[in-house]
């Protein structure tokens, strides 16, 4: 814990402010995260921060690298509601979904075309909530998705990603050939699953500890997530932390069609895997955020989630 977090805190005030993004669009140079917030301050350290984000329109992300921190840290709610929601017209979904993420990258400003086969990696762990490896095998690419198993039915991923990586590699214009295959890393052990009481975050991946590093600002965070069955947190911080994050996977499950038990599906995946406390409007706010409602739901103010620790 900082020992000098008042005259922290002091200092930050005393900085600088950032610069407002007109589109509410913003990175972060050190966490690598794409952000959606209203003004140039990070949501998560609101006071601690030394980085302001930066806004797309003054500088453009800088590599796609920084969507697959959803996919490889962030809870895989959205992939395994993407798993549960996705049935019939696969190859039609993954030409959807393609679609659905070059208007992302557009939107953000990426400059993709200079990175074609990061692109295509980060499109297939966003997707995924998978890491992958790749080899290259007489001119073939083959990505393959660790412990797939966890999130998805192969048989549902496999053609989605096959129809999806065809219209990317015709907007990237890029010929070599790509095969997809998959391995079990951890195998029949746990998932990890963390909290951090420091910035609200909860981060899923590799095998279960006591605690970890920062995932995502691990050269830097005094903090240090802990395993969730010892820490106190609350849906509400879920819901804030889908708040501040960029509508990717809503553009990926409206493309997908209503399939009747998703809410109760939902409920499981709060409870038996995360151990959330339901509460009803919570849960419609996290239906909303990814996409499996079009409603518009009022969600819990802020000050009903647990506090910060840094802001104590």
């Amino acid at each position: 814990m900082l020992m000098n977090k008042q005259a922290i805190m002091e200092r930050v005030g005393k900085m600088p402010g950032g610069i407002y993004s007109p589109s509410n669009r913003y990175w972060c140079v050190t966490c690598r995260l794409l952000l959606n917030i209203d003004k140039p301050v990070c949501p998560y350290m609101t006071k601690m921060c030394i980085n302001t984000p930066i806004p797309i329109e003054a500088m453009a992300p800088e590599s796609t690298m920084s969507i697959e921190k959803f996919g490889l840290f962030y809870p895989k709610i959205p992939q395994k509601m993407m798993n549960f929601l996705a049935e019939d017209n696969l190859e039609e979904t993954g030409k959807k979904w393609a679609a659905a993420y070059l208007n992302f990258l557009r939107e953000w400003k990426f400059e993709y075309k200079h990175e074609p086969l990061q692109t295509l990696k980060s499109f297939i762990i966003t997707v995924s909530g998978s890491e992958t490896a790749e080899r290259i095998v007489q001119g073939k690419i083959i990505f393959i998705i660790t412990d797939m198993k966890k999130v998805w039915e192969k048989k549902k991923l496999f053609p989605i990603l096959e129809s999806a990586i065809a219209v990317l590699k015709d907007e990237l214009e890029f010929t070599p050939s790509i095969a997809l295959d998959e391995i079990d890393i951890i195998g029949e052990n746990e998932t990890g699953k963390y909290y951090c009481s420091m910035c609200r975050k909860f981060f899923e991946f590799s095998s279960q500890r006591d605690s970890i590093t920062c995932p995502l600002m691990p050269q830097k965070c005094v903090a240090a997530p802990r395993n969730i069955s010892t820490m106190k947190y609350s849906l509400a911080d879920l819901v804030s932390v889908y708040s501040h994050t960029p509508d990717i996977y809503k553009r990926f499950v409206t493309a997908l069609p209503l399939k009747n038990g998703w809410r109760e599906y939902l409920e499981t995946l709060l409870v038996n895997e995360w151990a959330f406390v339901i509460r009803s409007n919570e849960v419609d706010c996290i239906a909303s955020h990814i996409g499996i409602t079009d409603e518009k739901v009022k969600c819990s103010p802020a000050e009903t989630a647990m506090p910060h620790m840094a802001m104590g």
